[in-house]
């Protein structure tokens, strides 16, 4: 896929994504059980998290850096970065959201020659969770 039609998809994903949350009543965005524990507060922090690291990632990549390592304890680190999404209301999420978004958009799009490890990130951390979560979203949102 080139640079071109990774944009068109994740921008396709993405109006999906902000369509999905935009339906969500404010009364039910903390209330968890979009996934097993998670709010949808807690899905948009996420989708905004990881859209952050993959810019990060390919920012280091643009260096001749390499990608970071995995942390020793995941299960610390995933109830950091909850924790963290759990501190921000929701329009600071949102916020967040948006501009990692564009962040990973400007790092994919920086790339001269787009190496096949940006293209994953951008694509497993921008449109593919994008989709994900949104589906998630959807059946939360649509249950009784």
């Amino acid at each position: 896929m080139d640079r071109d039609e990774l944009l068109r998809r994740e921008d396709e994903a993405w109006s999906e994504l902000v369509d999905t949350m935009a339906a969500v009543p404010a009364d039910r965005r903390q209330i968890a059980g979009a996934v097993p524990g998670w709010s949808i507060h807690d899905l948009v922090w996420h989708c905004a998290y990881w859209s952050a690291y993959a810019a990060d990632v390919m920012e280091r990549l643009q260096r001749g850096e390499p990608e970071p390592e995995e942390p020793q304890d995941e299960a610390a680190w995933d109830a950091e970065i909850l924790a963290t999404g759990r501190s921000m209301g929701w329009d600071e999420t949102i916020g967040r959201l948006e501009q990692n978004r564009e962040r990973a958009r400007v790092a994919l799009s920086a790339f001269a020659d787009l190496p096949d490890l940006a293209v994953d990130w951008f694509t497993d951390d921008t449109f593919d969770h994008y989709e994900e979560h949104a589906a998630q979203i959807r059946a939360f949102s649509d249950a009784p």
